[in-house]
């Protein structure tokens, strides 16, 4: 499946979407942070938004994503409070970003 979406903010808009959920799932055992490595925390991920230009501050939640499987082994206690707090700061920045309803985000192409 192909996504396509028309413009930076919008890309940025969709991409803290895309982490919240994810966080939110994470947080409530819905999918495993294995899975969460897979979808969006990964390294290809950071890299290939930031030569995209993607807001750095994006890019450093995506980046500290890649490292909850870190945080799970190491310090399991604190994985919640790290996932809440990756929450919080990907809800201050999606406030930041004014509602965008003029016409249709992404087209969808290739579903099979």
């Amino acid at each position: 499946m192909k996504f396509t979406v028309f413009g930076k903010e919008r890309i940025e808009k969709l991409l803290l979407i895309h982490i919240l959920g994810t966080l939110e799932a994470l947080k409530n055992k819905k999918i495993t942070i294995n899975e969460s490595e897979t979808n969006i925390f990964t390294p290809y991920t950071f890299f290939t938004l930031e030569k995209k230009g993607v807001n750095e501050k994006i890019i450093d939640l995506i980046h500290e994503g890649c490292e909850l499987e870190d945080v799970e082994f190491l310090c399991p206690d604190k994985l919640d409070k790290v996932i809440e707090e990756l929450k919080q700061r990907t809800l201050i920045l999606l406030d930041k970003y004014e509602e965008d309803n003029k016409q249709i985000w992404v087209q969808i192409d290739d579903v099979k």
